[in-house]
């Protein structure tokens, strides 16, 4: 009969510790996952990401001027950078930041246009790359 009453505490002791993991576990909602996409709150005031994405149409702009359709779309205008509303974080082998760019046809326009532009950052060799700039499609 001690045998018996010992394998039933054992297992609602195993029960219990069971389900105070599970409880206490993190949810899959709130955990990044490695290699994915976090959100960058606070954007707008957010020096870095406007620093990156004054550089992301820098770089356009110095693409158009120089002939390199690599990032410049043909008979394109050069852009006036107006500011960052959204970005994402990825870690790959430094930081590639998806950002949502607004930028002007020009210094003096107040025609703005929305902009995806993928940056690549790799901070221990001071670089940092443009990947891609299109506009957006939304």
């Amino acid at each position: 009969m001690y045998l018996h009453y010992s394998h039933l505490f054992f297992l609602l002791l195993s029960t219990i510790c069971l389900l105070t993991f599970v409880a206490a576990a993190p949810s899959p909602a709130s955990t990044p996952v490695v290699g994915g996409r976090t959100l960058v709150p606070h954007v707008e005031s957010n020096k870095e990401i406007q620093s990156l994405g004054r550089f992301s149409v820098a770089q356009y702009n110095y693409h158009l001027r120089n002939g390199s359709n690599g990032t410049a779309t043909p008979h394109a205008r050069p852009l006036a950078f107006s500011q960052v509303v959204e970005a994402e974080t990825q870690v790959v082998s430094g930081v590639k930041y998806y950002l949502k760019v607004i930028a002007k046809d020009g210094k003096y326009s107040t025609n703005e246009k929305l902009f995806d532009a993928v940056v690549v950052v790799k901070p221990w060799l001071k670089s940092k790359e443009l990947v891609s700039f299109t506009p957006s499609p939304k």
